[in-house]
């Protein structure tokens, strides 16, 4: 069985360090076999780092080694991954929107429960006696903690209805846009 290599960088251990009285040729120019070299990753440091500088000063070697390099079978770029991510994206920032709405929701529904309750307090009764406050018809508790448990009910009801409306929208958003369109030949 033989080792073929996938990649003409990739060397094998087999093949033998090039000889860096070799790199260059009479002119001063990296030879082609130095050049191969190079490419074939056979070069020690020294020799890598010698045939480095010479390319940053030498057009000519370097676009040599460029027409090399350009001989070479690029490996197959991995799957596109964008959609996925823009996918996950979408999802997060739907979810943080919806947290931040249900604890505004339940932040609005504390105030206004308090707020019914007495809590804050009427501004025109506060520092009023007792006999001075107009005569208003009594109502018991259970009247009022009923009255006030429907009105919270169906802003509840009302709300998580609205709420409903809007995951559901999400939702369909998300899956319009992370479904697969089949592309079209025009």
């Amino acid at each position: 069985m033989t080792n073929k290599l996938d990649h003409p960088l990739q060397t094998s251990p087999s093949l033998p360090m090039f000889d860096n009285e070799q790199l260059f040729d009479s002119i001063g120019c990296l030879t082609t076999d130095g050049l191969q070299a190079l490419q074939a990753d056979r070069l020690d440091d020294l020799g890598r780092l010698e045939a480095a500088e010479h390319l940053t000063f030498c057009d000519r070697c370097l676009a040599r080694y460029t027409a090399l390099l350009d001989s070479i079978r690029l490996s197959a770029p991995m799957r596109d991954l964008i959609p996925q991510v823009q996918a996950l994206m979408r999802l997060r920032r739907f979810r943080v929107l919806t947290n931040r709405y249900v604890s505004m929701a339940a932040a609005i529904v504390l105030a206004f429960a308090l707020w019914r309750f007495g809590a804050f307090g009427s501004l025109s009764t506060v520092g009023r006696r007792p006999s001075e406050l107009p005569d208003a018809p009594r109502t018991s508790v259970s009247d009022m903690m009923s009255g006030a448990l429907t009105s919270i009910s169906q802003g509840l009801g009302d709300l998580l209805g609205e709420l409903q409306t809007t995951v559901r929208s999400g939702w369909d958003q998300l899956a319009d846009r992370s479904a697969p369109t089949p592309h079209t030949g025009e």
